[in-house]
């Protein structure tokens, strides 16, 4: 074996290794142990108004529907990275684990002027036709997300900069949980423990 072999060779163990390691972490962190963020003091949000594009104005806890885990992710259409790398891994564990009913994936705007209702409910819709996109005015998308405490700015040219976490809500439309981007693999093992506690 060359020295070129075995380097591969050594760097494919590594990443199995790695890989390993993390499924092993995972799968023996302790029972009930969320990777997410619990907020002491959950905020009501299912009453924020946004738009569907066949449904028009309602609230969050309407356009989610009575399922005890609601996803919420804060993104727009136009992003080249964070939104399209964040809603395909959503969309791979809500697969992986076999399109549970009591979960709903939702993508909100924070670009209202480029992403109306229809393009945002089609770009959620093309991750899984099970997820949702919902827009608004600008100041609807302002209230909604002062109200899940995600901040965005427009950096110009169709380009923002937000504030990229996954928020877990209840069926009560309280905010429990927030995943920074980092964590959200981690629903793979969490999402069957928070339908169960939520």
């Amino acid at each position: 074996m060359n020295g070129r072999a075995r380097l591969l060779l050594f760097a494919v163990l590594l990443v199995a290794a790695g890989v390993g390691a993390y499924t092993l972490g995972t799968r023996l962190r302790p029972p009930g142990e969320l990777a997410g963020t619990a907020l002491q003091n959950p905020p009501a949000v299912g009453g924020v108004e946004l738009v569907h594009v066949d449904r028009g104005t309602l609230t969050l806890r309407e356009a989610a529907g009575d399922v005890p885990v609601t996803l919420v992710f804060f993104g727009f259409t136009q992003c080249p990275d964070v939104c399209p790398i964040t809603m395909a891994r959503l969309a791979k564990i809500y697969r992986d684990l076999g399109e549970p009913e009591g979960v709903q994936v939702v993508m909100i705007t924070v670009d209202p002027e480029t992403d109306t209702p229809d393009v945002v409910a089609r770009y959620a819709a093309g991750f899984h036709p099970d997820f949702l996109g919902l827009g608004g005015s600008n100041a609807q998308i302002a209230v909604a997300a002062r109200t899940f405490y995600v901040g965005y700015a427009s950096l110009g040219g169709g380009q923002y900069t937000h504030t990229d976490v996954v928020a877990v809500v209840d069926r009560e439309g309280r905010m429990r949980y927030v995943y920074g981007n980092d964590r959200v693999p981690q629903f793979e093992v969490d999402l069957p423990e928070l339908l169960r506690i939520l």
